[in-house]
């Protein structure tokens, strides 16, 4: 039982209700918009799950792809991240690369899908081209942030330097303000 100065906390039963309170939330409905940020207040990381700029750029590579081939993508891409978070060090920059190269891999699938002739399709040659550049460059920009992801890890990875019979581990830099050693 709530007391009569205290607010009434308002949420949503499910995800469904959630996407439906967003959607109102969307076109103005401020009671919905205080939903929202109740569940997203509440469960800061269901707001990047459900609505962050990370899941609409995933679900705008996604709509021309086939409900099941989507459904396929975006699990492909979740264990991607999966297997890069366990392999990292879990820094904040480490998880924006790796929702980065997330995203460049969906780009990279679905441009290798566009790319494909069905069995019996057949397109003029300028528009083939252009799918063949299109997959190119999506290649291209999945490797580069790749190596992005590579160049920081090694860039955050701690040195070990031994003096004598002691063993120093020192993570991040190794040079102060004035450029001597810490």
């Amino acid at each position: 039982m709530t007391t009569p100065n205290a607010p009434e906390k308002r949420e949503p039963a499910d995800l469904a209700s959630l996407f439906d309170a967003i959607a109102r939330a969307d076109n103005g409905d401020a009671e919905s918009l205080t939903i929202v940020r109740d569940a997203f207040r509440d469960m800061p990381n269901l707001a990047d799950t459900v609505s962050g700029l990370a899941y609409n750029a995933e679900a705008s590579i996604l709509v021309t792809v086939p409900p099941g081939a989507q459904e396929l993508f975006r699990q492909q891409a979740r264990n991607l991240r999966r297997e890069l978070r366990e392999e990292g060090t879990g820094t904040a920059l480490e998880s924006l690369l790796i929702r980065r190269i997330s995203l460049d891999y969906l780009a990279t699938l679905q441009a290798e899908q566009q790319r494909a002739l069905a069995p019996g399709e057949s397109r003029s040659l300028e528009l083939s081209r252009f799918y063949e550049q299109h997959a190119d460059r999506a290649h291209r920009r999945f490797l580069a942030s790749v190596e992005s992801l590579a160049r920081v890890r090694k860039l955050i990875t701690p040195i070990q330097i031994n003096i004598a019979k002691q063993q120093v581990n020192v993570a991040g830099s190794v040079t102060s303000g004035s450029g001597n050693l810490d």
